[in-house]
């Protein structure tokens, strides 16, 4: 078997791929103080919620009222006036960026991280 020898580029390739992973992972974001909020959008405004803290919420929409449940850090559709209630089906959101939807009834929830935790329940 015929060994390949390293050049001096290569072994610097190395070292600049090395040294990108280790920058990456050091400069993260890091949540310091973020706490996560749902964002409740309907026909008749936004709401916003903690996730932090357990509730149970009614959303109206065109066809009637959405009932939202946050829970553990977690948020889904209880119940909805829609016909098929795929959004009821749709399972728990929880992540930043999550989101869900209840479109026959225009109601629309998704996860946003924020840095103040003082909102219980805003609308705009």
């Amino acid at each position: 078997m015929q060994k390949l020898p390293f050049k001096p580029i290569d072994y610097a390739l190395i070292l600049i791929f090395i040294l990108i992973i280790i920058a990456s992972i050091l400069l993260l974001p890091k949540s310091k103080g973020e706490s996560k909020m749902l964002v409740a959008g309907s026909p008749k405004g936004e709401y916003i919620y903690s996730m932090s803290q357990n509730g149970l919420y009614s959303i109206e929409g065109v066809l009637g009222i959405s009932i939202i449940q946050i829970e553990d850090g977690q948020a889904w559709f209880v119940d909805s006036p829609c016909p098929n209630k795929t959004c009821v089906q749709s399972g728990r959101i929880s992540n930043n960026g999550d989101w869900a939807a209840c479109l026959p009834n225009d109601v629309f929830i998704r996860i946003e991280e924020s840095s103040s935790a003082q909102m219980d329940a805003t609308a705009f």
